[in-house]
């Protein structure tokens, strides 16, 4: 799944106008950037064992040097999760849900960096 949504997320041309090729996960990079951290992954466990079903939750932080560039690039990525029954390479993404949004600031001044941070829950199949 990470893999997939990374793909994804850096194919789209609005993403990727807004940050160019800075998109990794769990490292920051320079501003602006996107940084995606895995939480938790819970595959699906039947009697007969695993369906092949998992939900993850990811957090995304969008970086930037202003509240409105952070915003927009917070924007441009909830627009841009894979929609329901999306399959990625070998990914099948059942639904990418928003649980949240939240923005804040990091840093020292004249260097803060703005943050928006989205919190999505993930599911998936494999194709």
């Amino acid at each position: 799944m990470e893999e997939a949504l990374l793909a994804h997320l850096a194919a789209n041309g609005g993403v990727r106008a807004l940050v160019s090729d800075r998109i990794e996960w769990t490292a920051r990079g320079a501003s602006p950037s996107i940084a995606l951290h895995l939480i938790t992954s819970i595959p699906d466990t039947t009697l007969a064992g695993q369906s092949g079903l998992v939900e993850a939750r990811v957090q995304i932080d969008c970086w930037a040097d202003t509240f409105l560039k952070a915003k927009q690039i917070g924007n441009a990525v909830i627009a841009a999760l894979p929609a329901r029954h999306s399959v990625i390479g070998e990914v099948r993404f059942l639904a990418c849900t928003v649980l949240g949004t939240d923005r804040d600031r990091s840093g020292e001044t004249p260097n803060q960096l703005h943050r928006t941070r989205i919190d999505v829950r993930v599911a998936t199949n494999t194709a």
